[in-house]
């Protein structure tokens, strides 16, 4: 199939059936964006990038996927004129007929219509799950407890100056946890478990920098994003790939930050092992954040012990630009789009299959007489 007859099934997908071909169109573009994305990642791996840049560039490409079907909707579409007969002619070739490959395009739209109806109600699923993931936070959060740990919140007060954090932050303990998890948009929880009360100093002041990490770089509304991406394109295997980036890079910055503050590469990576040990998995949304996902956890040791930190990982000042550029990115490609140009002539051959009646009559009957008086 060339990109011709690509072009030209997506033009009558378009004008026949709208649902179809919008999902389709999401799941090109969507495809295009991460496939960039990887490439991008791949190129700069030879210059080090710190794990603050690599989140920052997948941050990006979710936000440009979470605008995709929105700019699509609201902006003016953006057309490239194609001649349609030459589309056509490179599409059915010598041995089929126009009409025959739009009847055969058109069946297999309404073949594929449920598929899509389908794929809508999975995405509601999808949406359905990561909503009762926060709803599970909300209610911990509803039963946890203050954090009466005085070393633990001097070592807060310390760590929100030395790190430039004036955001508000409330400790909270739950015995429903095994490790700290932070959550929150304006006023940020960090909920620790019951054991962090027999915590030794330096595992609560590289526990909370770390949380501080995910707390300074807006890290639970950026999840929230990349799980509604994910309810999005659940069927795209690349997002589900570009997530898992994603939280590695996510942990592995906020990493950087708890050896910044401490010190000891060494130290936390023994810390982050035990932890490790008595930690029960939990749903995605509810997952520590300073473990994140166990299958990251054997890439962020070996960051950690041969990391050399460069600036500051917790530093924000790149994320609204970049957010900005991927907005003005996606704009273009999301209204892009491709119009076959047809002659008067051409124009004939394209229609929507259906039942056609024609009524035939004798040579001697009154309507064909009539008939033949109204074509003189």
């Amino acid at each position: 199939m060339t990109a011709l007859s690509v072009i030209a099934a997506l033009n009558i997908l378009e004008q026949q059936h709208a649902l179809l071909f919008f999902l389709i169109d999401l799941s090109l573009k969507s495809s295009l964006v991460l496939l960039v994305t990887f490439a991008i990642q791949f190129l700069i791996r030879e210059r080090c990038p710190s794990p603050s840049t690599k989140s920052i560039i997948w941050m990006m490409a979710f936000a440009a996927l979470i605008l995709l079907p929105l700019f699509h909707q609201i902006l003016p579409k953006i057309s490239f004129s194609l001649s349609y007969e030459s589309a056509i002619a490179s599409t059915v070739g010598s041995t089929q007929s126009p009409t025959s490959f739009f009847t055969q395009i058109d069946s297999m739209a309404a073949s594929l219509l449920g598929l899509g109806i389908g794929y809508l109600l999975i995405c509601g699923l999808f949406i359905c799950y990561l909503l009762s993931g926060i709803l599970k936070v909300v209610i911990l959060t509803r039963f946890a407890r203050p954090f009466k740990h005085e070393i633990a919140l001097q070592k807060l007060q310390q760590l929100q100056q030395i790190n430039g954090c004036d955001r508000p932050i409330e400790l909270l303990v739950s015995p429903k946890i095994s490790s700290p998890l932070t959550w929150g948009m304006w006023r940020h929880k960090i909920i620790f478990p019951l054991a962090a009360y027999g915590w030794s100093e330096e595992l609560l002041q590289q526990s909370i920098s770390h949380e501080l990490g995910h707390v300074q770089r807006g890290d639970w509304v950026l999840q929230i994003v990349a799980r509604i991406v994910i309810s999005l394109y659940w069927i795209n295997p690349l997002a589900w790939l570009a997530h898992r980036e994603l939280l590695i890079e996510t942990e592995k910055a906020c990493d950087d930050v708890a050896v910044e503050n401490s010190g000891s590469p060494l130290s936390y990576a023994q810390n982050l092992l035990a932890l490790a040990n008595t930690f029960n998995s939990q749903s995605s949304l509810m997952a520590p954040a300073l473990l994140g996902i166990q299958s990251s956890l054997s890439h962020r040791i070996r960051h950690i012990l041969k990391q050399e930190v460069n600036g500051r990982s917790s530093d924000t000042s790149n994320i609204l630009p970049s957010l900005f550029f991927a907005a003005l990115v996606v704009a273009p490609l999301s209204t892009l789009s491709f119009d076959l140009q047809q002659s008067e002539l051409a124009a004939t051959l394209r229609f929507k299959s259906e039942v056609i009646a024609v009524s035939f009559f004798p040579n001697d009957s009154r309507e064909h007489d009539y008939l033949m008086a109204e074509f003189k």
